[in-house]
């Protein structure tokens, strides 16, 4: 088990560089999204490396973010505001009964071993109304049977991009959680890979 925390922890990456002009278009759109909620709404951002996204919103938002990276977490705190940035996995994660108004899965999904049991349990973390909104890096031929023969014989393994996104689809058609937006945002400089991200909402949190 320890053996497969520090492969994660590896995945995960000490990286920075998130707010760089390559990222800056996905988290422009993501950040566009969320203010339609107004500027006192409440952020739980799960994988929010250096919380990049902060910046973007509103300076009266709640906002909450989850990170397993060390690093990522150190530059957070520094660069924000907040010290809501929490140094821990999202299967970890205890909210201590604090609800969101939207919950953010910023590319992360594909890191999980189970994602759809990720959306499950972060889905009882939403307020009446909230939402879910998520973002899934799309690389043509990524979905291919050896890759996600590897991830279910290997959990070590993150799963392909592309094959999360069809699970994450398809679990939102049969379980009727609908597409409020879904929108398509292109890489700079790469013609053939674009960011996937879309705003759902489970069906116990729709208010009529």
């Amino acid at each position: 088990m320890l053996g497969n925390m520090r492969l994660r922890n590896e995945q995960a990456g000490d990286w920075q560089g998130s707010d760089s002009l390559t990222h800056a278009a996905r988290y422009d759109t993501i950040a566009s999204i969320l203010r339609k909620f107004g500027a006192d709404m409440s952020v739980l951002d799960v994988g929010c490396g250096e919380a990049t996204l902060r910046a973007r919103l509103p300076k009266n938002t709640r906002y909450v973010g989850i990170e397993r990276s060390g690093a990522a977490v150190r530059i957070a705190l520094k660069r924000t505001d907040s010290i809501d940035i929490i140094h821990t996995t999202a299967e970890s994660f205890d909210s201590r009964g604090e609800r969101f108004e939207s919950i953010v899965f910023n590319e992360m999904l594909y890191y999980a071993d189970d994602p759809i049991g990720l959306l499950k349990k972060y889905a009882f973390l939403l307020r009446e109304g909230g939402v879910i909104l998520c973002s899934i890096y799309q690389k043509p031929g990524t979905n291919s049977l050896r890759s996600r023969l590897l991830h279910y014989l290997d959990r070590r393994r993150p799963i392909s991009n592309v094959h999360c996104e069809k699970m994450v689809h398809a679990f939102m058609t049969n379980e009727a959680w609908p597409i409020l937006e879904d929108q398509v945002v292109a890489i700079p400089g790469h013609v053939s890979l674009w960011w996937h991200i879309w705003l759902t909402q489970p069906p116990n949190k729709i208010v009529d």
